[in-house]
C-alpha cells in the first residue's frame, strides 16, 4: 500500500496546476497562507497558540506589501519556518536561475588546444591512471597531465554552457582539486581515485567513470565501488560482525538496496551481529526496507498507523491516478483499494479518515529462518523521515539496540507532495497525512531517542558498536 501512495503522489504533482497567474509578494503570501491553512494536517496542533500565530502571520503580511519579487521567497519561507515541519518546503517553479556567486569564486573556463584523435593515440600507450577519456553522465572529459596538475578538457557536454576543450576540472597530485560548476563558477574539492576506474568528487557529488583505456574493473566490480561510495554496502568486519549501509530511502535506491541485500545473504544470514548504519539517511519511502525486516525483526510490528486529511487536492490526486493507471490485473486490487478511499474522503471533506479497517495496524513479518542474533541500528540527528520510520519500527525488535544521537524529527506528518498554490513562480511541499499516535507520542522536532547515546567523545561509531556487540 505504501509504494501505492507513493506513486500517487509523484503522478498527482502533473494534476495540481491550478489556475496560475503571475503574483506580487502579497498575493504569493496570501495563497500560500490559504493552502497551508486548508490542506497541512499539522494545522491544528502547530497552532494552539493562536494569537501568537495571528501575529505572525499578520506581521508577515504587513512585509510583503513592500517586498520585492527577488525578496519575496525568503519571506514566503519564513512563513513556513514557523510550523518546524521537515516535510514542508517551497521551490521556484523552473528556476534555472545560477546559485548567487562571490566574484572571487568565478572563472572564464579556460580552454586547452587539444587535438582529440592525437590524444587517443597518446592515452592507448600511457602508464598514468588519471590521463583517459572520463564519462559522469553528463560530461564526457579527457583527462591531461599538464606539468605538475591534471586538466579535465570537455569532449562532449548535455549542458549548453560548456563547449568542446573547455576545462571542467584540475587536479593536484595532493589529492586537491578545483571544479567547475555548471555555471562556471569555481569549487575547491577533494578527489579520490578508485583503481584506476572511478574518479569520485568529495565534495560536490560528481563521479567519472573510465571509458578509455578500457578499466581492469569487470561493469560489476564498477557498480559495487559505485555502491560503496554512495553509501551502499556490506562488510564482513569480523569474523562475528557484518556492517550493512543504507545512506538514502529514496524511491530511486529500492531495487539498489534489494539487490545488496540479495548479493550478500549469505553474510547477514550467517553473521552473529549485524550493524545497520543509517546515519545521514534522510529517508525516502518505507519499501527500502523490507527485505531486511526478516533478519532483524523478532515478532510482528505494531502500529497506529496514520490518517488522511480529506481535502479536494487528496481527492483530485487520487483521482488523476486511477484515470492514467491501465486496467490491468496488477493494479486492479490496488484501483478499488482507491476508490474506496476517495469515497471515504468525499464523505468527509475536511475531516480526518483513518483508511485501515482498524485502529491498531499489525505488520505481519516472515521472520527468517537464519538471521543475526543481535542486531545495532546507527543514527544520527541528520537521519529522517522513512529512516526514523525504520528505527521507530525496529525498536520493537527484541534483538534490536539504536546507538548513536536523537534523529532528525520529521516522522509526524507525511507522504508529502508538490503542488502549485495559484502563483506561477513556487510550488509547495506539504504532507497528506498524520500519525494516529498524535498527540500522545510526537516524533518532529525531538526525535527516535538512541537506546545508547554516543557522545562527542565516541569518534568512530561503527568500532563502538563492534566493542558493543562482541565483548
Amino acid at each position: 500500500m505504501k509504494h501505492i501512495i507513493i506513486t500517487i503522489l509523484i503522478l498527482g504533482t502533473t494534476l495540481l496546476s491550478f489556475s496560475q497567474k503571475k503574483c506580487n509578494c502579497e498575493e504569493a503570501l496570501n495563497q500560500l497562507i490559504e493552502r497551508v491553512e486548508s490542506d497541512y494536517p499539522g494545522m491544528k496542533e502547530k497552532t494552539t497558540q493562536k494569537l501568537i500565530y495571528e501575529n505572525f502571520k499578520t506581521g508577515l503580511q504587513n512585509q510583503s506589501k513592500d517586498v520585492k519579487e527577488s525578496g519575496c521567497f525568503e519571506l514566503l519561507k519564513t512563513y513556513l519556518a514557523y510550523f518546524k515541519d521537515g516535510h514542508i518546503a517551497l521551490q521556484k517553479n523552473n528556476d534555472e536561475e545560477a546559485a548567487p556567486i562571490e566574484e572571487k569564486d568565478t572563472k572564464v573556463a579556460e580552454k586547452l588546444d587539444v587535438n582529440l584523435k592525437s590524444y587517443k593515440k597518446h592515452i592507448l600507450t600511457t602508464t598514468d591512471d588519471l590521463e583517459g577519456i572520463w564519462n559522469s553522465g553528463e560530461y564526457k572529459v579527457g583527462i591531461i597531465k599538464k606539468h605538475d596538475e591534471y586538466k579535465a578538457f570537455i569532449i562532449e557536454s548535455a549542458n549548453k554552457a560548456w563547449k568542446t576543450n573547455d576545462v571542467k576540472f584540475c587536479l593536484m597530485k595532493d589529492g586537491k582539486a578545483n571544479y567547475f560548476m555548471g555555471d562556471h563558477s569555481a569549487r575547491e574539492d577533494e578527489y579520490e581515485l578508485y583503481e584506476g576506474a572511478i574518479l569520485s568528487f568529495k565534495n560536490i557529488n560528481s563521479v567519472f567513470i573510465k571509458e578509455l583505456p578500457k578499466p581492469k574493473l569487470t561493469e560489476n566490480e564498477i557498480q559495487s565501488k559505485l555502491d560503496e561510495i554512495d553509501g551502499f554496502y556490506v562488510k564482513k568486519l569480523t569474523e562475528k560482525t557484518v556492517l550493512i549501509c543504507m545512506s538514502s530511502f529514496e524511491q530511486g535506491y529500492v531495487e539498489r538496496i534489494e539487490r545488496l541485500i540479495d548479493a550478500n545473504i549469505q553474510l547477514i544470514e550467517n553473521c552473529e551481529n549485524l550493524i545497520v548504519d543509517v546515519r545521514d539517511n534522510s529517508g525516502g519511502t518505507d519499501n527500502a526496507y523490507q527485505k531486511l525486516l526478516p533478519y532483524i525483526c523478532t515478532n510482528n510490528m505494531r502500529s497506529l498507523g496514520t490518517e488522511w486529511l480529506a481535502t479536494p487536492t487528496v481527492i483530485k490526486t487520487l483521482q488523476y491516478w486511477i484515470d492514467i493507471t491501465p486496467d490491468e490485473e496488477k493494479y486492479l486490487a490496488d484501483k478499488k483499494m482507491v476508490t474506496r478511499w476517495i469515497k471515504l474522503f468525499k464523505a468527509n471533506v475536511g475531516k480526518f479518515v483513518n483508511t485501515d479497517s482498524t485502529d491498531v495496524v499489525i505488520t505481519e513479518v516472515e521472520i527468517a529462518k537464519k538471521s543475526p542474533e543481535q542486531v545495532v541500528i546507527l543514527a544520527n540527528k541528520s537521519s529522517g523521515s522513512s529512516a526514523e520510520s525504520f528505527l521507530f519500527h525496529m525498536k520493537q525488535s527484541k534483538k534490536v539496540k539504536v546507538l548513536g544521537t536523537p534523529t532528525y524529527g520529521a516522522l509526524d506528518y507525511a507522504s508529502a507532495y508538490y503542488f502549485e498554490f495559484g502563483c506561477d513562480s513556487y510550488k509547495l511541499l506539504l504532507p497528506a497525512w498524520r500519525a494516529r499516535r498524535l498527540p500522545d507520542y510526537p516524533i518532529d522536532n525531538i526525535g527516535v531517542q538512541p537506546d545508547i547515546y554516543l557522545d562527542k567523545s565516541v569518534k568512530d561509531w561503527v568500532q563502538f558498536a563492534v566493542d558493543y556487540l562482541e565483548n
